[in-house]
């Protein structure tokens, strides 16, 4: 069988193609570290890269939100920590007022708790990259300050209770900060249930005892009145100890709508339950009032309140203070609701630190998917260099036998071929 010189131009042409794009591609792959130079020399490979790639720069988010948080409750668990250590000085304080011995320096142990309270008053507005750490959610102004009157210290913004959340994962959030409300305010919850059975018009009610700066006791008032099936219209009120309110206008109602099938609250106005801010700044009186832990159940309507303090521990310190300028020994429960605070203060210190832990731990985690991840695209785009290299110098090898054997034919002539 004759073969044409067509034949084996054709032939000789192909190879050469193959042989120097085969050279050029791993003269690439050397070059770049990566097998795949276009979509479409792997169009599945190249999905799964971007894909993953996607998932590695929203790792680099995560990763960047979790530095900031755990700054940022590391220094809200430094700050505790210094506001412990003035609490235990003032405790130490209140010790050695009780020794006789010391009777006729009560103004000096006031001039020693006073400037315990100024340092707490100027931890309580610690920042942390710009942002007050009790602060809640409003960085507006320093979150605490004396009154007009200097009397009392008062909440200077909106509010302190707001929670700081960062994402850590997808869908996933953390809170990242100890609420001023948490460590400092006073928060009254209610407790127990509210009978299902009650008629539609019908209103029961609780009352306790709250306080003001000063201590002076109010008494703090709650009806709830049945609207409608698993809905109630949520009223309370502030009376004084002759059975006037202090409340300059009533306050607006808050709609509570309960679950119907397990009890609990649902939403208040429409929103995720959450406590209550009041506050009444002509009585210097200001508490969160937390209603979300209340059920409503077949049966008998059971309320019941609980708080976490008396007063704030700035405003203990200031009735102290002022005892002890007039002369007198501070009150037992003062100098309790003082240790108590402490006690509080421990516990909220725990909390930063579990909190700093699950960041961690978070952190961790997503360092080894990560680590998987680069895996993935390394198996699928990463080019093995060596075994590259011994590829290229075969294929250049090749390369020059095409050439070589083509000069070989082109010498001959079609004599040759008869």
């Amino acid at each position: 069988m004759r073969v044409s010189d067509i034949t084996l131009a054709t032939d000789y042409l192909n190879n050469l193609t193959a042989a120097k794009s085969k050279v050029d591609n791993l003269q690439n792959e050397i070059a770049t570290g990566n097998k795949i130079q276009q979509p479409s020399d792997s169009p599945g490979g190249t999905s799964n890269i971007i894909q993953w790639n996607t998932q590695l720069q929203q790792m680099n988010t995560y990763f960047s939100n979790i530095d900031n948080g755990s700054s940022f409750i590391q220094d809200t668990t430094s700050t505790m920590q210094n506001i412990q250590s003035e609490i235990t000085n003032v405790l130490n304080d209140l010790t050695s007022v009780n020794n006789a011995a010391n009777s006729t320096n009560l103004n000096s142990f006031a001039d020693q708790i006073n400037q315990s309270l100024q340092t707490i008053i100027n931890l309580a507005n610690t920042q942390s990259d710009g942002k007050y750490v009790f602060g809640g959610t409003d960085f507006s102004a320093a979150p605490y300050a004396m009154n007009a009157s200097n009397t009392a210290v008062a909440v200077q913004v909106s509010d302190v209770s707001g929670a700081q959340k960062i994402t850590t994962s997808n869908n996933i959030q953390q809170q990242i900060n100890m609420t001023g409300t948490e460590v400092f305010g006073t928060i009254v919850t209610q407790n127990g249930t509210i009978d299902s059975g009650t008629a539609i018009g019908g209103t029961v009610s609780s009352q306790t005892n709250v306080y003001d700066a000063q201590g002076n006791q109010y008494n703090f008032k709650v009806n709830y009145t049945k609207t409608a099936a698993d809905t109630y219209r949520m009223t309370y009120d502030i009376l004084d100890s002759s059975n006037n309110s202090v409340l300059s206008a009533p306050p607006a109602a808050e709609t509570m709508v309960f679950n119907s099938s397990t009890g609990k609250l649902q939403t208040i106005n429409n929103q995720t339950p959450a406590p209550i801010h009041i506050e009444v700044g002509s009585k210097n009186i200001d508490f969160s009032f937390d209603p979300t832990t209340v059920s409503e159940v077949s049966g008998t309507t059971s309320l019941n309140f609980s708080a976490n303090q008396q007063t704030d521990i700035f405003n203990t310190l200031i009735s102290i203070v002022n005892q002890l300028k007039a002369g007198k020994t501070p009150d037992p429960s003062l100098v309790q609701s003082v240790s108590n605070f402490n006690s509080r203060l421990t516990n909220n210190i725990s909390k930063a630190g579990n909190i700093e832990n699950q960041l961690s731990n978070t952190k961790n985690l997503l360092t080894n998917q990560q680590t998987q991840l680069k895996t993935m695209v390394s198996n699928v785009q990463g080019v093995d260099i060596a075994q590259s290299v011994m590829d290229l110098q075969n294929q250049e090898t090749l390369l020059q036998m095409i050439y070589k054997m083509a000069g070989m034919v082109s010498t001959q002539s079609l004599l040759n071929y008869i």
